[in-house]
């Protein structure tokens, strides 16, 4: 049986816990003040995700009934405090998303939203990527403007060494495949770089009378994924370009599962598409992020393989050091997994879709 010693752990979905005053020192004007000043803006640079995220953490806490346990005494989510977990925890690399810039998707403002993402790229380049390079963080783009998002995505490329860049789940006007955002898509392809579909808001879902915040949790991150993967398939994205890559991050691996049934259904009985979903899924162009405990790991596994799926960690926001280091040791525990399949989704799927 393999253990954790003998494996290469990449982790493909961890958080960065921005740090506003620090941000403030990468941007300009409104953004400036925004970030320096949160109390004016009632909360920073960033829009709030929705009425129910802003208890995360403590609702979090109260149902665990414990403390959280950080990997470090650094600033939790801090490059510092990330460096610590890899060496705890035995992790090669983490691909690092925002937290805070999760809302970027319900920016109205572009001037602002360019402005933003700028300062955000350039604050992630400095104090994540430059402290360790088995830091990935992921840029921000302004999806609102592809053509200014083309274009940031290749400064932070190109210039600032960042992995891709997150498409937010919620919050644009159009849906991700549509061809407003082809732009997007033709640089991402070009510069070989990765693009992520990560869940956060939930606004826009349906879900503005829930009340509770586990409730909306159960379907607001996995099935705007599921919009975003159908549009994006249904709209011929990864036919027309072939080397795009996108992940779909923070839903599991389930909603594929409803997927891979409904199109083959309508495939049947409508067509549509040039190739199956299994081929679109299992064809290199799409990681799905998942956890070691998701039931359905081991049967998608026997379906379509282990190749699209990969071990995202969600640290530091809904799990603490002890849950991530147990999310592994989970991968590791099943009798439902063979040795080969272990090593997969622990590691060799996410280094060979990001390219680490």
């Amino acid at each position: 049986m393999i253990d954790r010693k003998s494996l290469t752990i990449v982790d493909c979905d961890g958080h960065l816990m921005e740090s506003m005053e620090e941000l403030a020192q990468y941007a300009d004007g409104g953004v400036r003040t925004a970030a320096a000043e949160p109390r004016v803006f009632f909360r920073g640079p960033f829009p709030s995700l929705d009425g129910l995220h802003f208890l995360n953490a403590g609702t979090a806490q109260s149902i665990a009934g414990a403390q959280r346990e950080y990997a470090s005494s650094h600033r939790p989510g801090s490059a510092e405090d990330w460096v610590v977990l890899l060496e705890r925890a035995g992790i090669k690399d983490t691909v690092l998303f925002t937290s805070e810039g999760l809302t970027v998707g319900l920016l109205r403002l572009t001037d602002y939203t360019v402005a933003l993402c700028r300062a955000y790229n350039d604050y992630v380049a400095d104090r994540y990527r430059r402290v360790s390079k088995r830091l990935h963080p992921v840029a921000l783009i302004p999806m609102q403007d592809p053509k200014e998002a083309a274009k940031e995505l290749r400064r932070a490329v190109r210039e600032l060494d960042l992995q891709g860049a997150m498409l937010p789940s919620t919050g644009l006007d159009l849906d991700l495949g549509h061809e407003y955002y082809w732009p997007v898509y033709e640089t991402a392809a070009e510069l070989g770089c990765t693009l992520a579909v990560h869940g956060g808001s939930n606004v826009g879902l349906g879900l503005n009378s829930f009340n509770h915040l586990i409730a909306s949790h159960v379907v607001h991150h996995p099935v705007p994924l599921m919009y975003a993967c159908v549009s994006m398939v249904y709209r011929g994205v990864f036919d027309k370009w072939k080397d795009l890559r996108v992940a779909f991050m923070e839903g599991g691996c389930a909603w594929t599962v409803l997927l891979l049934d409904r199109i083959a259904r309508d495939q049947q009985l409508m067509g549509g598409l040039p190739r199956s979903f299994d081929d679109y899924l299992t064809g290199g162009q799409i990681l799905v992020g998942c956890e070691g405990e998701d039931a359905s790991l081991p049967y998608l596994a026997g379906r379509v393989g282990i190749e699209p799926f990969a071990y995202s960690s969600d640290y530091p926001h809904e799990v603490d050091y002890k849950a991530a280091v147990h999310e592994i040791d989970e991968t590791l525990e099943s009798t439902e997994l063979s040795d080969e399949h272990k090593a997969a989704v622990l590691g060799l799927n996410a280094q060979r879709f990001f390219r680490l």
